[in-house]
């Protein structure tokens, strides 16, 4: 076992357990000074409870139905941040949509950057990632509201993070002094770690991914707790541990991330605490955990978590010797990312469909080989089949040779071991 894992280093600070208990802990400073405070007996402040505890999400969504139906509750500026990020969190855009478009149509000035702030978040989850910037510049620019700029700033990490460019994101953290804010804004900080933890993971530096993202686990809950990265922060530490190789820790933060996934109920997050235990636990093969994945994403437009996911299960159904299913996941993930704006994800898939293409084009089977290939499959020794076609054993023995090359197979016992299919590029022979 890890030793900051034994020492209870992330251990205090992570499942749904830990984080119920953490709730006593809330930052005294809050992000939205000097806004009117919360006021009380707020339904929000119940959904945004049970969004922590990861349980009843009925429940939560009820509560932050009721509280952004209720004029009162819509004049503060927490309880709208809670409401729609749980409902954003929650999964349910649809419902999220309805209410920000009521709150785009008020005229409070302070309350219109946190609805701003509250569409970005809404436009990455359906995949808009540019219109995501496209707010998230807006608010950078122009905003009066230091707590606008203090959100705003990593949003745009996160956007550029999402849309595959590590180094504009980098240069955004660099530009607004990252660790200044770090410092000077307590109660935003788990959130600010969890992104840049995010980041770094992106860009390839897996141990000071790890380090982000177990201090944010560490931190108390605090008024921004609402919002995806901070709820899937378990998640995002077990891929960094494991990339890092420290694989205890990354299987024990993944049990943790499914144990609050289930809890929680949301396919979306569910589907997400799959992909992450697929990660973790069955790193070199073609998923189970990676279908259900696709399934659940699938089934609720997660565009960016979909993409990953086809993706990863796309190279290990290749690197299986699967190359039709391949090629079909890469299509998908092409697509999907040019709709979200990633054109690196984009240019990798194109890619490989690009090898994949060559590759098949190599490898088809000729007529004859095909035609050696099913005899030798029905069970006709090398004479046998040269007898039949009026050909030397040893022309019999050079097209097996070709097959069982082209195939990347070993010999005449794998090849009764496939089944035969026939494409546009030619004749292959595919697993059974």
């Amino acid at each position: 076992m890890e030793n900051s894992w034994k020492s209870g280093e992330a251990r205090q600070v992570t499942g749904p357990r830990a984080v119920r208990d953490s709730m006593v802990r809330v930052e005294v400073e809050s992000i939205w000074d000097p806004l009117p405070k919360l006021h009380e007996g707020c339904p929000a402040t119940a959904a945004l409870a049970k969004l922590l505890q990861c349980t009843d999400r009925p429940g939560a969504v009820r509560e932050a139905e009721i509280a952004l139906a209720d004029d009162s509750c819509t004049k503060y500026a927490r309880c709208v941040w809670y409401g729609v990020s749980v409902l954003i969190c929650a999964g349910e855009l649809m419902r999220a949509d309805t209410h920000l478009r009521k709150l785009e149509n008020l005229s409070d000035d302070p309350l219109d950057d946190v609805v701003t702030l509250l569409r970005a978040q809404h436009a990455k989850h359906v995949g808009d990632v540019l219109g995501m910037r496209k707010l998230l510049d807006r608010l950078i620019s122009s905003s009066p509201h230091r707590f606008a700029h203090d959100l705003a700033m990593p949003f745009l990490v996160e956007a550029l993070a999402t849309a595959g460019e590590v180094a504009a994101a980098e240069a955004v953290l660099d530009e607004y002094d990252f660790d200044e804010l770090l410092a000077g804004r307590p109660a935003v900080r788990p959130l600010l770690l969890a992104i840049r933890g995010e980041l770094h993971l992106v860009a390839g530096r897996p141990a000071a991914a790890l380090t982000d993202m177990l201090a944010c686990l560490r931190g108390p809950v605090s008024d921004v707790a609402a919002h995806s990265s901070l709820v899937r922060r378990r998640g995002v530490a077990a891929l960094a541990a494991a990339a890092d190789g420290r694989f205890e820790l990354a299987s024990a933060l993944a049990k943790e991330e499914e144990e609050a996934a289930r809890g929680w109920g949301g396919l979306a997050y569910v589907g997400w605490a799959q992909y992450v235990r697929a990660m973790v636990e069955e790193p070199h093969r073609p998923s189970r955990l990676l279908n259900d994945a696709i399934d659940l994403l699938d089934a609720t437009l997660s565009p960016a978590g979909l993409a990953a996911t086809l993706y990863e299960q796309g190279v290990r159904l290749m690197e299986s010797g699967d190359d039709t299913a391949a090629r079909e996941q890469f299509k998908r993930v092409g697509q999907l990312a040019r709709r979200l704006g990633n054109t690196k994800v984009a240019e990798m898939a194109d890619k490989m469909l690009s090898e994949l293409t060559q590759y098949l084009q190599q490898t088809s089977l000729t007529a004859q080989e095909l035609k050696i290939a099913e005899m030798a499959q029905a069970g006709y020794s090398n004479k046998q089949i040269a007898e039949r076609l009026v050909l030397t054993v040893r022309t019999i023995e050079f097209h097996l040779s070709n097959v069982y090359r082209k195939l990347r197979i070993s010999g005449r016992r794998a090849l009764m071991h496939k089944t035969l299919e026939t494409r546009p590029e030619g004749h292959r022979l595919q697993e059974k």
